[in-house]
This record gives structure tokens, C-alpha cells and sequence, in this order.
């Protein structure tokens, strides 16, 4: 074990060695590369996956708001808590998928700067909602602006207890305005739904490409392996038969200037070929 250790040392010592291992390092290296610029697009696939999934997590929690909205009004109940949480629960995740956060033990990264003017129309149209709904369901409450992070007090005609009916126009209002919510996060999921697809047609793309420059590495490694080292040696070992036959005539081709061990052992086995042909004439 120890001699062949000693062995696979002085091979990597030798010249032809080191060419083999650098080989080797350029292999992996190429190799590792490869995998760190595809798992970087998978994760970025992944990341706008998530961002897919809150931005249609809108349209749910739009719907939500509305129906708590319907049954505070149908119910006569002054318990407007309902209301409170599904306002709170939208705009959380409308903040989430500009911002990015944690949701559900997921961690979300913000949303791509070329999606802002998507986001920011989502933005206005909660705005107005809010606005709606704040104005004509709480007797009194804070809005939150989500871009500014200011605060600002309405009064409603409504107290938290009227059994007073939802107008039918406020009605018709909330519903349009909850309605073009929903588009614009419709919107925006088909846009990064199109971007996503490029980018996994990219991804795929890459793939290719390095599975291509892998085989190409790993042929150019193979040829360089056949070319330096194995063509020398079956060289070798044809003459070195001929010899055995009898057969003096006979000479490996080595490199003019080569200097790596294989040219070393190719100039000996000449050399002593020669000797022995001197020997045998004297």
C-alpha cells in the first residue's frame, strides 16, 4: 500500500502527471461552475414561483374581504373584526410581494424591479378600496399607507353598530373597485408567468449548452489521454515484441523536443536498441 502510494506520488510529481491533473482541476472546475449558474437559476425560478403564488393569493383574499364585507352587512352584527383581519390579511400580502418576507416558512425575495409599475397599480387600486370601505364601514379606524407607511384617521356616516343597510351604489362601488384589483393582479400573475417561462427556456438552454461543453472537455481529456500517453506506449510495446522476435530494426518515434517522461523512456528504449546492435557487430 505504502509502495503504491509512493508511486501515485512521483506520477503526480512527473511532468505528465501535472498535465493529467491539471486537466483533472479544469474538469471539476468546469464542472462546478456548471452547477453553481444552474442551481442559481433554479432557486431564481423557484423565488418567482413563490411571487406567482402571492400575487394570485390577491384574488383569494379580495374575495375574502368582500364576502366578510357582505355577511358584517347582511348580519346587522357591530362585531366588525371579520373586516378588520381580511383588510389586514391583503394588504400584508400585497406588501409581502413588493418587499418580499417569510410566508408560510417560505422566504420571498422582493418583487423584480421591471414588475414596480405592475405592483404600484395593484397599490392604488387597494388604496381606493380601503379608502371605500374605511369611509363607509368603520365609524373610525387608521388606514395604513403602504407606500408612504402614513397614518390617516377617517370618520364613516356609519357607526360600528348601524343596522343601517350597504347602499346599493357603495355596494356596486366596492364590488367594481375589488373587481379591478383583481385584474390588476391578474395582470401582474400573467406577466410573471411569461417571465418565468423565458427564464425556464433559458435554464433549459443553459443545460444544453454546458452538457455540450462537458462532453467536449471530457473528449478533449480522452483524445489528450490516447494522443500523450497511450499512442507512446503501444508504440513501446509493439517494438519491444519485435525485439523479442528477433527483430533489431526496428525504432519508436519520440518528439524533437520533448521532455516529459514517456520521450525520456521512448530516447532509452532507442538508445538501448542501439547498444545492442553495436554489441552484436563487435
Amino acid at each position: 500500500m505504502l509502495d503504491y502510494s509512493a508511486d501515485a506520488f512521483k506520477f503526480l510529481r512527473s511532468k505528465l502527471g501535472r498535465r493529467i491533473g491539471i486537466l483533472v482541476f479544469i474538469q471539476i472546475f468546469f464542472i462546478i461552475i456548471s452547477l453553481v449558474i444552474l442551481s442559481y437559476y433554479q432557486s431564481q425560478m423557484t423565488y418567482l414561483g413563490n411571487s406567482i403564488n402571492i400575487a394570485g393569493k390577491n384574488r383569494f383574499l379580495t374575495s375574502n374581504l368582500m364576502l366578510s364585507t357582505t355577511e358584517y352587512f347582511a348580519e346587522n352584527s357591530g362585531n366588525i373584526s371579520k373586516v378588520d383581519t381580511a383588510i389586514d390579511q391583503l394588504e400584508s400580502n400585497i406588501l409581502i410581494l413588493k418587499n418580499g418576507g417569510k410566508e408560510s416558512d417560505i422566504n420571498l425575495k422582493p418583487l423584480p424591479s421591471e414588475f414596480s409599475k405592475d405592483w404600484d397599480n395593484i397599490n392604488q387600486k387597494w388604496i381606493i378600496l380601503k379608502t371605500i370601505l374605511s369611509n363607509n364601514i368603520l365609524k373610525e379606524s387608521q388606514i395604513n399607507d403602504p407606500v408612504g407607511g402614513g397614518v390617516v384617521t377617517i370618520s364613516s356616516p356609519f357607526s360600528s353598530s348601524s343596522s343601517t343597510p350597504l347602499d346599493k351604489n357603495i355596494k356596486t362601488t366596492l364590488e367594481a373597485e375589488a373587481l379591478s384589483l383583481v385584474n390588476s393582479s391578474n395582470v401582474l400573475v400573467t406577466k410573471l408567468g411569461e417571465y418565468t417561462k423565458n427564464s425556464s427556456q433559458n435554464t433549459i438552454f443553459l443545460q444544453i449548452l454546458f452538457a455540450v461543453l462537458n462532453i467536449g472537455v471530457i473528449t478533449a481529456f480522452i483524445l489528450y489521454i490516447i494522443r500523450k500517453i497511450l499512442k507512446p506506449i503501444f508504440a513501446l510495446t509493439t517494438a519491444t515484441s519485435e525485439v523479442k522476435r528477433g527483430n533489431l530494426e526496428v525504432a519508436v518515434k519520440s518528439k524533437v523536443n520533448g521532455n516529459d517522461e514517456l520521450s525520456f523512456l521512448i530516447e532509452s528504449f532507442n538508445s538501448m536498441i542501439t547498444s545492442i546492435k553495436n554489441y552484436i557487430k563487435k
